[in-house]
């Protein structure tokens, strides 16, 4: 017998799709944007309109995971959704479900609150940037540039690898134990308006919500769904045979279709919004890594040619030298994130030139693409001597 695939759960199959081919790297975005909020509170400088262009992805995701949920997780995330993908093969292929017991499985959940404190600590804090090469995130981001980037991010890989490995076996393997971003929303999902009632009085001995659980929460214990792991991936509400497990909204019980909807209503509006605002705002972002000088000396004339890293490889600069100066850069071609690419184009080039040197600084928000122009134009000079 075939089991028939709810309409609900095609619908967020669909969006998930969507945001993985519109929003790829979002959920990459966001943690790193958490991480300048973070930096910038540290040093006791903050300001949101001077930083909003850099941390309005980190603010739209928050906003709407503290209010409405983690449907960002559920019904948005790509990598979530290769998660989903994995473990949906696997049990077609091996016919038959993993699962982790109760108490194993909240004691690896911790696992990801580990991540984020070492992560805060190393990088964040002490500005460890060559733990970025590690990010199975990362790795996974830079897969149509594999075979560049495996050089780059091999341990990246390896984690993605053994984390692949994983989802087959449990369903939201990186989800539930290891995902760091995953371990701020469940902190600050608890107390969102949209919850998941199932009042027990009602309940039979089936425990069909329990089993189904994406996140492996015990949900026969509860008649409310509170716990920060739900995702709002409402396989519950549709393997329930009584009909009892339903979406409630302070108090009230609205159909899941709707709820989904207005969660990725107000994700989109806001993303929209803060692409508005931030084209509005001028470029004002603070500086926050430098580079190291380069000693002077003797470059013939001409135009070279290099590549660097930024936060893809084989980003192309040719820099023009006339008269022992640079007289010019020109950014030829990246495979960078374009929002962040431009605000470090429009910055670095001209600063490298009036400097005269490559010790100029990183812009925040794009220190990865900043770095990149750097290291090519380096490389470029390098050809000139």
């Amino acid at each position: 017998m075939i089991k028939k695939i709810s309409k609900l759960q095609i619908a967020r199959f669909i969006s998930q799709l969507i945001f993985l081919f519109l929003l790829p790297g979002i959920f990459v975005l966001a943690f790193s944007q958490i991480g300048i909020l973070y930096s910038n509170i540290l040093k006791g400088n903050f300001d949101l309109i001077t930083l909003f262009s850099s941390i309005s992805i980190a603010v739209i995701t928050l906003l709407t995971t503290i209010i409405l949920g983690r449907f960002f997780c559920g019904w948005m995330c790509s990598f979530g959704f290769m998660n989903d993908v994995i473990y949906m093969l696997s049990s077609k292929i091996f016919k038959t479900k993993f699962k982790v017991d109760e108490k194993t499985d909240n004691l690896l959940k911790l696992l990801k609150y580990i991540i984020l404190v070492l992560i805060g600590i190393f990088v964040w804090t002490l500005k460890n940037s060559n733990l970025n090469n590690y990010s199975p995130w990362n790795a996974f981001a830079q897969i149509p540039n594999l075979k560049t980037a495996i050089f780059q991010y091999s341990l990246g890989f390896i984690i993605l690898g053994i984390i692949i490995v994983g989802a087959a076996f449990v369903e939201r393997f990186f989800c539930r134990y290891l995902c760091p971003l995953g371990g701020i929303f469940t902190l600050t999902s608890k107390f969102r308006l949209f919850k998941i009632n199932k009042p027990t009085k009602k309940c039979g001995k089936c425990r069909l919500c329990t089993n189904n659980c994406a996140m492996g929460i015990d949900l026969y214990k509860y008649p409310k769904v509170t716990s920060g792991e739900c995702i709002d991936c409402l396989k519950c509400l549709d393997v329930c045979p009584r009909k009892n497990t339903q979406m409630n909204i302070v108090g009230e019980n609205i159909t899941p279709t709707l709820a989904s909807s207005i969660a990725i209503a107000t994700f989109a509006g806001m993303y929209a919004g803060s692409n508005f605002i931030s084209s509005s705002l001028p470029n004002t972002t603070p500086p926050i890594s430098t580079t190291t000088a380069n000693p002077q000396v003797k470059y013939k004339d001409g135009t070279y040619t290099a590549s660097g890293t930024g936060f893809s490889p084989n980003l192309q600069v040719s820099v023009t030298i006339k008269d022992n100066k640079i007289s010019n850069i020109e950014l030829l071609s990246n495979n960078e994130t374009p929002k962040f690419f431009e605000r470090a184009s429009s910055v670095v080039p001209d600063e490298i030139i009036k400097a005269q040197s490559t010790n100029v600084d990183a812009v925040s928000g794009a220190t990865r693409s900043s770095n990149g122009i750097i290291e090519a134009v380096q490389n470029a000079l390098e050809k000139a001597k």
